[in-house]
Parts: structure tokens; C-alpha cells; sequence
């Protein structure tokens, strides 16, 4: 079972981009950069995926955080990404969602 918890972020940016930025601000690579399931492998075994709007759909960009430990860590490790990202790269991130 895993446990997600969503960032919100009101941002125009590719999925790669949008990975790369969350990559550098965590000092961490993008795994299989170049596929259609790139994702960033955290160290306690969760992971970070990126849904980026389809065409015609408005903002938001969408960061999951998954967890296979519980909800409360994968919030934890969430809302750690997300006082990352205000800090490195500036995104207004509108706030955190279960």
C-alpha cells in the first residue's frame, strides 16, 4: 500500500523541468529522465511524481509525494518538499493536500 500526499503549485512548467527544479532543490537526481515515468526516488523509499496540466487544462501543477510507510510521513516529507521549493525556485505553492 502507499500513502500520497499532494503539492500544489501554481506554476507553467514542463514535467521535465518541473522535476529537474524539485531535483536541484532536494541536491537529488530525476530517475529516468528522458521516459514518460520520470520520477525522483526519495531515501526512505518513497518517490515524487509530477502531473503537469493536459491541453486546454488550467493551472495547477501537481507534485505527489509517495510514501509506503503511512499518511502522516508521507505528509511530513511533503510539506518538507514544499518549504524547499518556496525557498529554491521562487513557485507560489498554494498548499498541501492529502
Amino acid at each position: 500500500m502507499t500513502f500520497t500526499a499532494t503539492i500544489i503549485a501554481q506554476v507553467q512548467r514542463t514535467k521535465p523541468d518541473a522535476l529537474a527544479a524539485i531535483a536541484t532543490a532536494l541536491g537529488t537526481n530525476v530517475e529516468n529522465p528522458a521516459g514518460a515515468n520520470a520520477f525522483i526516488a526519495l531515501p526512505d523509499g518513497g518517490r515524487i511524481d509530477v502531473e503537469i496540466p493536459k491541453f486546454g487544462e488550467s493551472l495547477p501543477l501537481t507534485i505527489d509525494v509517495v510514501n509506503v510507510r503511512g499518511q502522516a510521513e508521507a505528509r511530513a516529507s511533503a510539506q518538507n518538499i514544499l518549504d524547499l521549493l518556496e525557498q529554491s525556485t521562487g513557485w507560489q505553492v498554494d498548499h498541501l493536500h492529502d
